[in-house]
């Protein structure tokens, strides 16, 4: 096992805390969640068929748009009704567009919803037990890998870890992938370096995305960052005598 990433996770964690992924809107404010319905050091959630399905869709509605969006998109549906494969399936398709127009590319999406919708028909295919395979995740149309396992991950509590572009990114600049490293190349690399369990996987992952929005951007802000010791485009940056 490499000691790397758990290196990596301590310091993130240290850095940042428990992020409370994958948040819960529909329990925003309630005991054990905050203003936006995320659960700090709480990976118990979810526990309810509607809870899941509420991920599930949240991690369809995620692809290419910031959460606020999302957030938006399930507060509405929320609103509606719309919290069971079932409820979705019924909606006339126009008006689950229109539901979910905050989200961006919102006729596709509302038909990766209502094909997910289908596949998880019945209140048993959403149970605790109920995971689906990640290859009939992956035969659903709309559903790719990042998608895929986040659903498996947040939603069933399966130890699988996403990539996102946060992560290739991250990885990138601390020196642990190549440029152009492939999906299954990245996630090995982290299902050999921490302990094989969903809690871990979890914080990690959103660590990543933090620590992406606060330093390693687009344009670096490397000030401040607290794993810059190990990172090769901080040590290559500084060494060249460039300025952050």
């Amino acid at each position: 096992m490499s000691a790397r990433p758990r290196t990596l996770y301590a310091r993130l964690l240290s850095a940042y805390g428990p992020q409370g992924w994958w948040p819960l809107p529909s329990r925003a404010g309630k005991r054990g969640f905050d203003s936006r319905g995320y659960h700090q050091g709480n990976y118990r959630w979810p526990r309810t068929a509607a809870e899941r399905f509420e991920i599930i869709m949240g991690a369809i509605l995620t692809q290419n748009t910031a959460w606020t969006n999302v957030e938006k998109a399930l507060d509405r549906t929320r609103a509606e009704g719309l919290a069971l494969p079932a409820d979705l399936v019924a909606v006339p398709a126009g008006r689950l567009s229109s539901l979910i127009r905050s989200s961006g590319y919102f006729n596709q999406k509302a038909r990766k919803l209502r094909e997910i919708a289908l596949a998880f028909l019945g209140k048993s295919a959403l149970s605790a037990r109920g995971a689906p395979s990640r290859e009939r995740l992956l035969g659903l149309w709309g559903i790719g890998p990042e998608t895929a396992d986040s659903i498996l991950l947040y939603a069933f509590r399966k130890p699988v870890f996403v990539v996102d572009a946060y992560t290739r990114r991250f990885l990138t600049r601390v020196g642990l992938i190549e440029a152009g490293a492939g999906y299954d190349r990245v996630q090995e690399l982290f299902h050999r370096g921490l302990p094989a369990d969903h809690e871990t996987y979890n914080e990690m992952h959103a660590l990543i995305v933090e620590h992406a929005k606060r330093h390693c951007r687009a344009k670096p802000a490397c000030s401040g960052c607290p794993v810059s010791r190990s990172c090769r485009y901080f040590r290559t940056s500084h060494l060249n005598g460039r300025r952050f």
